[in-house]
């Protein structure tokens, strides 16, 4: 059974949340009937609220859902935009699926109707019928939009045979204009609703102004200049992380780079200019005042979803101190370049170009590029509602790792070791070369996909909550790994300390503690991770002795060493042939009844011995 997805979680709470006691309920059928009606109507008042830019009133105003809606749920007109949004929308409780062929069929037939003008079909509707003279009223309108939306609580995309409905009629009623467009929106988009992900990164709006200006107003309209060192740190007082959030790291606090930024601003700040590389940013929109536009000296701006994608440590360092400058506060200038997206065919697209591209000037690492795949902020939005935070960008201000909290760095080692291939490359990797775990180059053949290291960590089909069970799993191994490596000394304590991933690897493969619907590991959970991290450890200890990676120290003087060894453990559990070759004995080992395990510490100076089970 698929597990229920954890966008799920929150939903009928937020839409009960914003409609109780606003929209009518149900008051016959069953309590589930009555509960998915309601939070059907719900579901389509919020899509219009979000999507038209309305209030809750006037959004549960919008509600038509009935006998003889058409299928039709919702319809709200903006006369300012002169749109008007027509709704259908499906509560689907298991997070999963689509709505129904037969459902999008009678949507389809409502929305002809209500184009062709045949209001008649909606008579028997109450709620349609007390506006079907405002309706006619609005298709009098020559320059009348209508945007169609199917909303569902569904995770999967709408089918090509659902597609082909809305292809049709955009077709019939608008083939050579923008008059009709429709729209599907699933969980995903519904749940970035929910935490304010549909907004994107940035601040909604900045007013700037810029000392000797340049001004360049084709493809893409920028404007760069000069921005007074107070005002950048203003800029982030009033506005904080917002302004960098779509950066590929936030402030990192007190480094080598950004104690020279404090000094250049103490020192020298009017050679600040001159001695930095200045800040980039994008936004959705640009205005220059119009009384500036032939001002060679200055200008005033007004930026709308306005981000600082390059200079985050610039940033941060002239705002700390601003924030208890000396008096007089030094004099000085930084070089700000705005680009506007405005005129961009793909403009998500473009800004990330512009985001890598403008930070390959600097100190930057794969690491960083991995922050702004869209996959690492899905991955922190799903769980942002539950309490848990994932922490996938370098920032001072992130808490150290406990129960609310991980970092990209945890949710690394635990997708590589998750990870289930004979080669044991990635789980090698976790070990020997861990960056390289990041890297996005398709290295591999053009038939094995995913081509790229990065991916086949990262899965795209791979859950949030998959990866923090994941993660507080590695962390109970973890934590028992180095328990018997404080127990052990020499060659022994050297096998626990590099084998933790292996160990994980494996325990992956036999226990799937990843699996699961609750976020957190119940306690039963844990002490079954626990345990078995530990038995796996013993049989991989006895294959090590069988493979010949240690063998016992016959003569070894009293007190010393009681194993020897060719290659140290490092070497043997960073190689992917060597972790192939124990991983394939352990698997094989398990297999033999009864399963043979070694005690936790050997006594001094005997030699090991096999324990079986009873």
């Amino acid at each position: 059974m698929a597990e229920t997805p954890i966008e799920m979680l929150h939903l009928p709470e937020e839409l009960r949340r914003l409609f109780t006691g606003k929209l009518a309920e149900a008051t016959s059928g069953s309590p589930e009937e009555r509960e998915r009606n309601f939070l059907t109507r719900a579901l389509a008042a919020y899509a219009v609220h979000k999507q038209a830019g309305c209030s809750i009133d006037e959004a549960v105003a919008s509600v038509v859902d009935g006998g003889g809606d058409g299928g039709i749920d919702a319809t709200h007109f903006v006369p300012a935009t002169h749109v008007l949004w027509v709704v259908q929308s499906k509560f689907i409780a298991t997070g999963r699926g689509e709505p129904e062929l037969g459902d999008v069929t009678k949507f389809k037939a409502g929305l002809e109707n209500l184009l062709q003008g045949k209001l008649e079909a909606f008579r028997a509707n109450a709620a349609w019928a007390a506006r079907i003279p405002q309706i006619e009223a609005i298709f009098r309108d020559g320059t009348l939009q209508v945007r169609a939306l199917l909303v569902y609580s569904g995770i999967n995309l709408v089918s090509e045979d659902r597609r082909r409905l809305f292809e049709d009629l955009k077709r019939r009623f608008s083939a050579d204009s923008d008059y009709l467009d429709l729209h599907t929106c699933n969980l995903t988009t519904v749940h970035d609703w929910i935490i304010g992900a549909d907004q994107g990164p940035g601040v909604q709006k900045v007013e700037l102004t810029l000392l000797k200006p340049g001004w360049v107003g084709n493809p893409y309209e920028t404007v760069f200049g000069m921005l007074h060192l107070k005002d950048l740190a203003d800029l982030y007082t009033q506005h904080g992380k917002r302004l960098v959030a779509a950066n590929l790291r936030a402030y990192k606090g007190q480094t080598d780079v950004n104690e020279q930024i404090r000094a250049t601003v103490e020192k020298e700040a009017k050679n600040f200019f001159y001695l930095n590389n200045g800040l980039t940013a994008y936004c959705e929109r640009l205005e220059v005042n119009n009384l500036d536009r032939a001002n060679a000296e200055s200008k005033r701006l007004t930026a709308y979803g306005f981000s600082v994608i390059n200079g985050a440590q610039t940033l941060g360092s002239v705002a700390e101190f601003f924030s208890s400058p000396p008096d007089p506060a030094p004099e000085g200038y930084v070089l700000l370049k705005v680009i506007s997206l405005e005129r961009c065919e793909d403009e998500r697209a473009f800004a990330e170009r512009i985001t890598r591209s403008t930070n390959f000037q600097n100190q930057i690492g794969s690491r960083e590029f991995v922050a702004l795949d869209a996959q690492q902020e899905a991955i922190a939005n799903q769980l942002k509602l539950t309490g848990i935070e994932y922490h996938f960008k370098e920032d001072v201000d992130a808490p150290a790792p406990d129960g609310a909290n991980f970092t990209l760095d945890e949710a690394t080692t635990a997708s590589a070791c998750l990870a289930q291939s004979n080669d044991c490359d990635l789980c090698a990797r976790v070990l020997a070369n861990r960056k390289s775990l990041w890297s996005m180059e398709e290295t591999y053949p053009q038939g094995d996909l995913p081509r790229s290291i990065y991916l086949r960590v990262f899965r795209p089909e791979r859950s949030a909550r998959t990866t923090w069970r994941a993660v507080q799993t590695q962390r109970l191994v973890v934590k028992v790994m180095q328990e018997s490596g404080r127990a052990s000394t020499g060659i022994r304590k050297a096998f626990f300390d590099n084998a933790r991933w292996l160990v994980l690897n494996l325990l992956f493969l036999k226990l799937h503690p990843e699996q699961g619907e609750e976020l957190k590991l119940t306690t039963d959970e844990e002490s079954a991770v626990s345990k078995m991290a530990i038995d796996l450890a013993e049989v991989l200890w006895a294959v090590c002795e069988a493979k010949g990676y240690v063998a016992w120290h016959a003569n070894a003087p009293a007190g010393g060493e009681p194993y020897q060894q060719a290659r140290h453990f490092r070497s043997v559990f960073s190689a992917a042939g060597d972790c192939a070759i124990l991983r394939g004995g352990l698997l094989a080992k398990l297999a033999e009844p009864p399963l043979v395990t070694a005690p936790a510490v050997q006594p001094s100076g005997q030699p090991p011995h096999e324990v079986k089970s009873e």
